[in-house]
């Protein structure tokens, strides 16, 4: 097996989250190979590269060695990408109010021995394994989906249920990581500003209308707000809309109380600083 031919993806990764933060970095072509190169060394069984190109399955019969239907075997991975397709296709609509991670796994438990056929150049041998690792690839929707479907006997799955309990652990862990390491510097790293805005826009911009309501008993539409980091300064501004504002209204929403308190608790719930800041204006693009 060539685990560099780029034809092939030999860790293909099954994810989904509707929580921004992490959705930052999965959406990333960088997130695959950084999510296995991790989980590979604490959870080799289920993350490691396989050793073979698996091209082919026969049942075969243990009384006469003769080949057998492979029905079984063709509707065990077919359920199992389709299984896990709609899995994901509806995932969006499940608890939309609660951000969540999925990491999908594909097993498939045999009753029965597995013997791996190796063929090698001119050379053909035989040895009875516990487990197989297969990269199906198949059309669902008309889209090629790519999983990684380990075939277990089922002597072996206790053990193997084990390396599952401890990946969980594990991807905890991961998730936790790159939490963490977003938030680090969500507030000042405009990528990762962008992707929050709307939540923070959500809480603070009601709080924006009142306060200008305070100041001119007039209820307006206004546009988003949007955060900016002075580096020099090592400062927060919050901005609001150059369309909206005026210099005269900057300086007394600076001094609203009210108002400065209500954002800041928007800015720490969504983008977890807790640091000051200040109300300026902002020119639209």
């Amino acid at each position: 097996m060539d685990d560099k031919d780029p034809n092939y993806n030999w860790r293909p990764f099954k994810g989904w989250t509707n929580h921004p933060a992490i959705n930052h970095y999965m959406s990333k072509m960088t997130w695959s190979p950084s999510y296995h190169e991790k989980l590979s060394k604490e959870c080799p069984v289920l993350f490691s590269a396989p050793n073979v190109d698996v091209f082919a399955f026969q049942e075969m019969s243990k009384a006469n060695s003769s080949p057998q239907n492979d029905k079984n075997i063709f509707s065990s991975i077919t359920s199992l990408m389709k299984a896990q397709s709609y899995e994901m296709s509806i995932l969006n609509e499940r608890q939309k109010n609660k951000k969540r991670v999925y990491q999908f796994n594909l097993a498939s438990v045999i009753e029965s021995e597995l013997v791996r056929i190796l063929f090698q150049d001119a050379d053909v041998s035989a040895e009875s394994v516990d487990s197989e690792d297969y990269l199906c690839r198949y059309i669902l929707n008309q889209k090629e989906e790519v999983a990684r479907i380990k075939f277990i006997t089922a002597n072996a799955f206790p053990e193997v249920l084990k390396q599952y309990s401890k990946l969980h652990a594990s991807n905890c862990e991961f998730i936790q990581g790159n939490y963490d390491r977003f938030y680090r510097d969500a507030y000042k790293d405009w990528s990762k500003t962008q992707v929050l805005l709307p939540e923070f826009n959500t809480l603070a911009k009601p709080a924006l209308r009142m306060a200008l309501y305070r100041e001119t008993r007039k209820f307006s539409m206004v546009s988003d707000l949007s955060l900016s980091w002075n580096e020099k300064q090592e400062s927060l501004s919050v901005d609001i809309n150059a369309d909206d504002i005026d210099l005269d209204m900057i300086a007394k929403l600076n001094q609203d109380g009210q108002f400065k308190k209500e954002v800041a608790n928007a800015v720490v719930s969504v983008f977890h600083y807790e640091g000051d800041f200040t109300f300026d204006i902002g020119i639209p693009f």
